[in-house]
Formats: structure tokens, sequence, C-alpha cells
């Protein structure tokens, strides 16, 4: 379950950038598309989780290459 979750991590920023491309097309969602500070608040949010994803994988893969177990 731990490993399920860990890939679930891996992937989450993935699907949000979708979903950020497909929410700010007109054509798909009308006048339902995200504002522009909107936009800035979500992508830095979308940025931020990346950053923190690599910053784990990092970590993880360090960490087992010199022998320190987390």
């Amino acid at each position: 379950m731990i490993n399920a979750q860990a890939i679930n991590g891996i992937l989450l920023p993935v699907i949000l950038i979708f979903m950020l491309k497909l929410i700010n097309r007109p054509e798909i969602m009308g006048k339902y598309t995200n504002s522009r500070i909107y936009n800035v608040v979500v992508w830095a949010m979308g940025i931020a989780l990346i950053m923190m994803t690599v910053a784990w994988v990092v970590g993880l893969v360090f960490g087992r290459f010199f022998g320190i177990h987390v």
C-alpha cells in the first residue's frame, strides 16, 4: 500500500498539469475557464509540488546510493 501511494505522489504532478491545460481551453470549458489570478496560484502550487517530488526522488536515490535508509 505504501508503494502505491508513492507512485500516486509521483504521478500527481503529471495529472495536475494535464488537467490545468484542459481547464484553460475555452473550446472545452467555455466561460468556466480559470481566471488569471487562479492560474498563477495553481501553477505556482503545481511547480512547488513538482519540486517536492523531485527532491523526494533524488533524496531516495542518493540515500540508497550512500547507504542511508529512510
